[in-house]
């Protein structure tokens, strides 16, 4: 009886949580662009307070950019799996707009950096060519 009892409990919570809108904070570092083949970049991203997954990968694809999870290959069959998923559909889009947003944020930021030293390079060329001559 006591078992029925909290199956019904965490199906009640389960409802509440659903139909409560949850905004948990994600904090993303983008890590590597273009790791491997196919793979825009990696991340990692602290998920509130509680824990960070690494090698988060985006992607590009037909429909844009594509997050996808770390994953694990099975041992038996071969086959991989995520290592982490999100049971909640709403929280799956937040965590995925969080790490898109770092991303497009992440590749605006690096084009001004590389301008500026370039900049400076060409005035360290200039009066050593003036000494040549």
């Amino acid at each position: 009886m006591p078992r029925g009892t909290t199956t019904q409990v965490n199906t009640d919570n389960a409802e509440n949580m659903e139909n409560t809108e949850h905004q948990v904070p994600f904090e993303v570092t983008i890590t590597e662009h273009n790791p491997e083949r196919g793979v825009l970049a990696t991340a990692d991203v602290k998920v509130g307070n509680m824990m960070t997954i690494r090698n988060v990968k985006i992607k590009e694809d037909d429909y844009g950019l594509t997050v996808t999870m770390p994953r694990t290959k099975m041992p038996h069959t071969e086959q991989y799996k995520d290592s982490v998923y999100f049971a909640d559909k709403s929280m799956k889009q937040q965590f995925d707009q969080a790490v898109e947003k770092a991303y497009q944020d992440n590749i605006l930021t690096p084009v001004l950096d590389v301008d500026e030293p370039e900049e400076d390079m060409d005035m360290e060329e200039a009066p050593g060519m003036s000494m040549g001559m």
